[in-house]
């Protein structure tokens, strides 16, 4: 018989942002037959954790401190709102074709 087992890599960058990979191995008799990748994403130091598997918040929880998070949106900001466009509609009459 052929039983998955989930797996989680996380992977910490230099800017203590994750590199999440969540996939699932197929074990038969104790030997690994194969492995498929579920999903692969990033988190970055502040982010919301709902949802993630116990051992992201465990490692995101250590290394998020307030500091870090502060930290990294100094470095990285967030781009400015575009500014926003008045446009200003106009009716234009529908000429009609005189009937001959």
């Amino acid at each position: 018989m052929i039983d998955p087992i989930p797996v989680v890599a996380i992977q910490v960058n230099k800017d203590n942002s994750l590199f999440v990979t969540t996939g699932v191995d197929y074990d038969k008799s104790g030997t690994i037959v194969g492995t498929e990748i579920t999903s692969q994403y990033t988190l970055v130091p502040g982010d919301d954790l709902t949802g993630q598997p116990q051992e992201v918040v465990n490692l995101a929880n250590a290394l998020w401190t307030p500091e870090v998070i502060e930290a990294y949106k100094l470095a990285h900001p967030a781009p400015p709102e575009p500014e926003s466009i008045q446009i200003e509609l106009v009716e234009t009459p529908v000429l009609q074709e005189a009937a001959n």
